[in-house]
């Protein structure tokens, strides 16, 4: 018989294979923001250890979902029945149902009690990274730029949220794409009315929705102005990001811009390794699954990884973005190079940049065909064998 174990904001929770809950261990409040940077970090807390004691020997497969070793529990009781599974069904299932098993927890009260302590706890969390002791300007940049990533996950989860439950009252709002500006119009007026005169893409328009008493219109309104305090602040962090860039690394940020430079940084871990990379690395670096699954299955090796994000890598012909990101993975190095072991800022390495990348445009305007491919493929293999004959006769010469 199994049994799962699985984590969330609220602590650890167990369920059985029909995903009852049979037992749970919340964490103190005060402990939350500590207590999942711990899980993030891979550590096993007091918690975890706790609720695994609790197992009684009924069951003989107790399922993890945990990004640890299985070795990591090696002095935990139970250590035999243990598995890591990630992600697991018990997992799936909560998240799936986690207001609901939140509310049976008494966890919250309420869904918007859900939110408002997620927009808490992810603040929390973003500012906390963002003071984490580090005597390293690039340790600090790393922290700021994966507060980043949790943020706009957070952002995004909390906007598809508010939109449904907006479309309920105002589903005409539904017509303004930009997610700013779509919490700017609920945090800003009163009701619908008043957001209809004040926009123009709404003029003229009688709201189909249905009508809210005004508490329920105050608890939308309420939580916009969280989604917008969260906004503001991603965009302080990013120019907290691009301070620390222009700081540490104005060559690299030249060429690639804060952000993408800064995931760069924070990929490598530190602006001294990502300079000890080859740029055949720096290539591929965030394609890791894709090299495996070339290794393991032959597959074809893939030709870019972060640096895709690159705008004039994603928008060129898909025929030369492999020669592309060739010079730009060069280039990377190179300014890299500059800012660790140098510190000096030399101004053009975009421009020269954009330079080879005309020329290789300019020189490949169209794919090749496959007649053109087998002719190279045929020239290089008679090149090998006119080589081969070469060592030949020199052989039957010395002899």
């Amino acid at each position: 018989m199994k049994i799962y174990i699985t984590n969330c904001i609220a602590g650890y929770l167990c369920f059985n294979n029909n995903f009852e809950l049979i037992d749970y261990i919340l964490f103190k409040e005060e402990d939350i923001v500590n207590k999942l940077i711990e899980i993030e970090k891979n550590n096993i807390t007091s918690e975890e250890r706790e609720i695994i004691s609790h197992i009684d020997d009924s069951y003989d497969e107790i399922i993890i979902e945990t990004r640890n070793k299985h070795s990591d529990y090696k002095n935990i009781e139970n250590y035999d029945k243990i598995k890591i599974e990630i992600p697991s069904k018990a997992g799936n299932y909560l998240r799936e149902n986690l207001i609901e098993i939140l509310e049976e927890i008494n966890f919250i009260n309420n869904p918007e009690e859900y939110r408002e302590k997620l927009v808490n706890i992810t603040n929390k969390i973003a500012i906390l990274k963002m003071k984490e002791s580090s005597q390293e300007e690039d340790k600090l940049l790393i922290q700021a730029i994966n507060s980043i990533d949790e943020i706009d996950e957070g952002i995004s989860k909390l906007i598809e949220r508010i939109r449904e439950w907006e479309t309920i009252y105002f589903p005409e709002i539904e017509t303004i794409h930009n997610n700013e500006a779509y919490i700017k119009l609920i945090a800003d007026f009163n009701n619908r009315e008043d957001a209809i005169k004040n926009n123009k893409n709404l003029e003229d328009k009688i709201s189909n929705g249905a009508d809210l008493e005004e508490d329920d219109i105050i608890i939308l309104k309420k939580f916009a102005k969280s989604i917008k305090s969260l906004q503001e602040s991603r965009k302080d962090i990013e120019e907290y990001i691009d301070l620390k860039m222009n700081k540490i690394a104005p060559n690299l940020q030249s060429l690639l811009g804060s952000t993408l430079g800064a995931k760069l940084i924070s990929h490598a871990g530190s602006l001294k390794r990502l300079a000890m990379f080859p740029a055949s690395t720096i290539q591929i670096m965030g394609a890791e699954k894709a090299l495996f699954r070339h290794l393991k299955t032959g597959e074809n090796p893939p030709k870019y990884g972060l640096i895709y994000q690159d705008p004039i890598v994603r928008n060129s012909n898909y025929w030369n973005r492999g020669k592309i990101a060739r010079k730009l993975a060069l280039k990377i190095s190179l300014a890299v190079k500059r800012d660790y072991f140098t510190d000096k800022y030399e101004p053009g390495i975009k421009e020269e940049f954009e330079k080879e990348v005309e020329i290789i445009e300019k020189e490949n305007p169209f794919p090749k065909t496959r007649n053109q491919k087998n002719k190279n493929n045929k020239t290089k293999k008679t090149h090998k064998k006119s080589k081969k004959q070469r060592r030949h006769k020199k052989r039957r010469r010395k002899h």
